[in-house]
């Protein structure tokens, strides 16, 4: 085990253990463990491990941020719906599985995308209104992205 592993690992069992309030207190509890950190190096190690520093009732306190972890298992869920996408050069149309365009539609809604005005959905068929048609080509391959991502081997 490589000196970051093990500093990521105690990392995550000292935030599971214990509450923990701030980055100096973590450097605190990491050096009684034997591990030497500088605060940039523990703040950068924070960012990649997706912990948070969040605001509770009883204070600040670090904890892991699954939030990402949702939204790219939601990513997958979407990708596995869509079947196909095309576009006439006005509007997108996206073919879903049967009953799931309602689902991909709130997906694309909710990305914020700046390229999308708004989707309309029915069962099996969402459309895609562009704020601009010039940069459709762009935005069907994002879409198509989604598509993609999941069909490749894992």
């Amino acid at each position: 085990m490589t000196s970051r592993e093990r500093r990521r690992a105690a990392i995550k069992r000292l935030i599971h253990e214990h509450r923990v309030s701030s980055q100096e207190e973590l450097v605190r509890m990491l050096e009684a463990d034997g591990i030497s950190c500088t605060q940039a190096t523990l703040s950068r190690d924070l960012r990649d491990m997706n912990i948070v520093r969040r605001t509770t009732s009883a204070g600040p306190v670090y904890q892991a941020d699954r939030s990402s972890a949702y939204i790219e298992a939601l990513r997958r869920v979407v990708g596995m719906e869509i079947q196909n996408v095309r576009h006439n050069g006005v509007l997108i149309v996206i073919r879903t599985l049967s009953g799931r365009a309602e689902g991909v539609a709130a997906y694309l809604d909710n990305m914020g995308h700046d390229n999308i005005l708004g989707t309309v959905a029915g069962d099996d068929t969402v459309f895609v209104a562009p704020v601009d048609t010039a940069r459709i080509v762009a935005l069907v391959e994002e879409i198509r992205t989604l598509e993609i991502l999941e069909q490749e081997p894992k």
